[in-house]
């Protein structure tokens, strides 16, 4: 929605137009021919207003206004006028939220108002140049070449559709050079970078003669002249990057958000002089400009954490950690105003993963600096997991006191908590009506939801007794979390890898000074992450000291007596099995699987909300769902599943459970989760390496159909308290999208999130038959020891154990046979006869050892199983 496009209206001037023009429309009938005028202008003054100060609430209410007025002029000449004011709005709102259904549906509205308009109405530059903005901002989101292209195509038309003297002609100008920019940006064709800074400065130029804001075109012919610099480091165009981007600054209110903005591209101006000339002096300015931009208080959340990440880094490279420390401090405390219950889970990932490891790196930080392990603890639960923390806040059982104090409180969370999760993923195809879009139904409820509950729980929270309600777990509440066993944070960062021990009377840290994140990044690289030299390494930089500061020091003498470990990995670590850390070839305990019995957590958070469930003894379900898929459509057999499955429908009766095999096809499985004890799946699993959420198990109608992590997550089941899910596929705990590793987005943590108590699943590839051992010994767990939460940890522990026994025991009759040296060595499990080859089993890529030391000897089926649980 276009308003003045100056910068000269001051507050008030804008406050008292807005109340004038509520005035007009309160006073309006509905059926009055006018209404829809006294709306739009309105909205315009909203919209002014929002791009001056940047209060979201003033965007949505100008959207609501204009949506009203569209409602009213369905067959009016101002429609299309009105259309527009519509798909820009949105777009603005899209900016600030990320909310893609937002830029979709701009866009959409984009073209419909361009492909409704002559060639020769007056209006049609200013549509033009608008649809070309959607069409870049949807191009830096997904990286479609396509839309950039289109995006300039249409900036280009935008100006031939309007005289050399048209008022406006100096924006769509600016809107051009941006584009050019941006296909530099992409391409590195110089000459793009050269007709972008003509048009720049043609933009700045006409600005000035029509009286225009000088502020946006100054900034981005700056931002043009820097790139210049960058390319070719010619002193003069940094110079010119400079005074360009400091004019744009002083023509820029002080209060205006986009100050942020400026300030934040004038750092960039004085680190990249400081890259090529090394002049400490320009880091510092860099530093300080990027301080400005952090805390200016009408910045949109994510400009501001942009900028605190950005000033982490200078300061970590000047030395300056206490100002980093600060730096990081506050740009985590803003994660939380980031608005992510309003948006998709897809958009809320998208903007997440602008900032992956700012939490590990405020973290490290902080230790640098001597601060208390709490507090590095505390910046890790804010920045990492935050999803999850999220749905956890709406989904697990947090109002039992509210309900007994503040019933009417109680009421209205739980309704909204419904609302706000009204859906995860985004499936519409059918048509659009602009005024009643089910996009828009939809995601209008959830934000106005999301507003709303925000609102109560600031209002709970001024209740006696509630006062923490949905905050972040106290220390005291941390410390009762380990009360099971020690909860070990493993931080690592590019400034200092640590580890943080919580047990109940104590949370302290040690430094992992033989832990680098270069050396994490070579071995992940490499590949062979079962491979011992890994393990042993894993064991020597991690989990021996760790291991050793809890006095954790040999093996239990009863082999019953195992204690618990939790491990919560941070950043490239998280893709390592630090359970099975250690040496295995020499028969001691000098392992992590000698000495513990291990689990995994995404988070503090998780472990204590999970463990608010009620527990399973009180389950009224009796009930296993199980899914074996030996043949899967365009993938390979897997023959073991079906006995797999088989084996467990024997266990499942043995403990007093209902088997059900459901039909195999996404619609069929997920309405049998629902109410079950456990789900046990046998057969093909996937990741997606662009998208986590689009990671899956294979079905029957997998093709057109996934039963994917979102739709997991769309799944919520916690009032019936699921016992466990196990996944038996390939890969279930893997992420390989690297800017979603600090959400933990995979199938094992989207089952938990749906509310399973208990998930086992697998890091990477695993052996068909091996699958059927394991599972196996661990359902043995379970019907001898019963379904306690121990007796999942303790089944695959044994299981993964027995494995790994076996597998060294075959090794070493294999050496002593001589055969230590052939050119290639067996690495089934026993029990695996040649009998098997060519049925399809799931293979794996073995390398060949020619060794005689049982350390470098490969060991791998059993390492890639793991338990997520409480």
């Amino acid at each position: 929605m276009s308003g003045s496009g100056k910068y000269g209206k001051n507050d008030e001037d804008l406050d008292l137009i807005i109340e004038i023009r509520r005035d007009f429309v309160r006073d309006t009938p509905v059926d009055d021919l006018g209404r829809p005028d006294r709306l739009n202008a309105l909205g315009t003054a909203l919209s002014d207003r929002y791009n001056k100060l940047g209060d979201l609430a003033d965007l949505d209410e100008a959207l609501q206004h204009v949506q009203e007025a569209i409602a009213l002029s369905p067959d009016t000449p101002h429609r299309i006028s009105l259309l527009n004011n519509f798909a820009s709005a949105l777009n603005d709102r899209y900016v600030r939220t990320g909310a893609l259904s937002d830029l979709e549906e701009a866009i959409r509205v984009g073209w419909e108002v361009v492909n409704s308009t002559p060639q020769n109405d007056p209006d049609l530059g200013e549509w033009l140049a608008n649809l070309s903005i959607g069409l870049s901002d949807r191009y830096l989101r997904t990286g479609a070449v396509a839309d950039l292209e289109e995006s300039i195509r249409v900036a280009r038309a935008s100006l031939k559709a309007v005289s050399s003297d048209h008022v406006d002609r100096p924006l769509w100008l600016n809107n051009l050079s941006i584009r050019l920019g941006e296909r530099y940006s992409l391409l590195e064709n110089i000459a793009d970078l050269k007709e972008a800074i003509v048009v720049g400065r043609e933009a700045v130029d006409a600005s000035r003669k029509h009286g225009l804001d000088l502020a946006k075109p100054l900034n981005n012919l700056g931002n043009r002249y820097g790139e210049l610099y960058a390319k070719t480091g010619d002193t003069a165009a940094f110079e010119e990057a400079l005074r360009l981007t400091r004019d744009s600054f002083m023509a820029t209110p002080k209060d205006h958000p986009d100050r942020a903005i400026i300030q934040r591209n004038l750092g960039a101006r004085f680190y990249d002089h400081y890259s090529k000339t090394e002049k400490g002096i320009y880091l510092i300015k860099a530093i300080k400009s990027r301080q400005l931009a952090l805390r200016h208080p009408t910045a949109s959340p994510d400009i501001r954490i942009d900028a605190g990440r950005l000033l982490v880094r200078d300061c970590a490279m000047a030395g300056y950690w206490r100002i980093a420390y600060d730096a990081a401090s506050v740009a985590l405390s803003l994660v939380s105003k980031l608005d992510l219950r309003s948006l998709e889970f897809s958009d809320a990932q998208y903007i997440l993963g602008q900032i992956v490891g700012l939490a590990s790196d405020a973290a490290a930080i902080a230790l640098r600096v001597g601060a208390d392990a709490s507090t590095a603890l505390n910046f890790l639960e804010q920045g990492r997991g935050v999803l999850a923390a999220s749905l956890l806040d709406i989904r697990t059982d947090t109002i039992k006191s509210l309900e007994e104090d503040y019933p009417e409180l109680a009421a209205n969370f739980v309704r909204l908590r419904r609302a706000v999760e009204l859906s995860f993923t985004s499936d519409d195809t059918s048509p659009h009506n602009t005024a009643e879009s089910p996009w828009q139904t939809r995601g209008k409820v959830r934000h106005e939801a999301a507003v709303e509950l925000d609102n109560l729980i600031s209002e709970i929270r001024k209740k006696p007794g509630f006062e923490s309600f949905l905050l972040a777990p106290t220390d005291d509440e941390i410390k009762a979390a380990a009360k099971k066993g020690p909860i070990v944070v493993v931080n690592v960062s590019a400034y200092r890898c640590d580890a943080i021990l919580i047990e109940t009377n104590s949370i302290q840290s040690i430094n992992l000074h033989k832990l680098k994140l270069e050396d994490i990044q070579q071995r992940e690289r490499t590949g062979s992450l079962w491979h011992p030299r890994v393990l042993s390494w894993l064991w020597d930089a991690v989990a021996g000291p760790i291991l050793n500061s809890l006095q954790i020091t040999k093996a239990p003498l009863n082999s019953g007596d195992y204690p618990r470990i939790w491990w919560i990995p941070t950043g490239a670590l998280s893709r390592f099995p630090l359970h099975a850390a250690g040496y295995h070839g020499k028969g001691s305990d000098t392992t992590v699987i000698d000495r513990v019995m291990s689990s995994y957590s995404l988070s503090i958070k998780t472990i204590i909300d999970g463990r608010r469930l009620r527990s399973p003894a009180t389950l009224t379900s009796r009930r296993a769902v199980l899914v074996a898929m030996p043949d899967t459509p365009e993938q390979k057999t897997l023959p073991f599943a079906r006995d797999e499955v088989a084996m467990l429908d024997k266990f499942c009766r043995a403990m007093g459970l209902e088997s059900t095999v459901p039909e195999r096809r996404k619609k069929d499985v997920l309405s049998h989760i629902s109410g079950c004890t456990i789900f046990h799946f046998a057969g093909h699993g996937d990741t997606d390496t662009n998208d986590p959420l689009q990671s899956h198990i294979l079905l029957e109608d997998w093709q057109s159909d996934r039963l994917t992590v979102a739709s997991l997550l769309e799944t919520n089941i916690h009032d019936s308290r699921p016992f466990l899910a196990y996944l038996s596929a390939c890969g279930t705990g893997q992420i390989r999208d690297e800017k979603s590793i600090d959400e933990g987005i995979h199938l094992i943590n989207a089952c938990q999130l749906a509310g399973f108590r208990h998930v086992i699943g697998t890091l990477w590839e695993v052996n068909d038959e091996t699958c059927v051992d394991i599972a196996r010994v661990t359902y043995e767990e379970l019907k001898d020891g019963g379904l306690t939460d121990e007796s999942v940890c303790r089944g695959l522990h044994k299981a993964t154990m027995q494995l790994r026994d076996n597998e060294l025991n075959s090794m070493k009759a294999t050496r002593k046979r001589g055969n230590n040296s052939a050119r290639s060595l067996d690495m089934s499990p026993v029990g695996y006869r040649e009998s098997t080859m060519g049925t399809g089993r799931l293979p794996r890529d073995v390398l060949v050892y020619e060794s005689d030391d049982e350390d470098d000897m490969p060991t791998s089926h059993w390492v890639p199983y793991v338990h997520h649980g409480i």
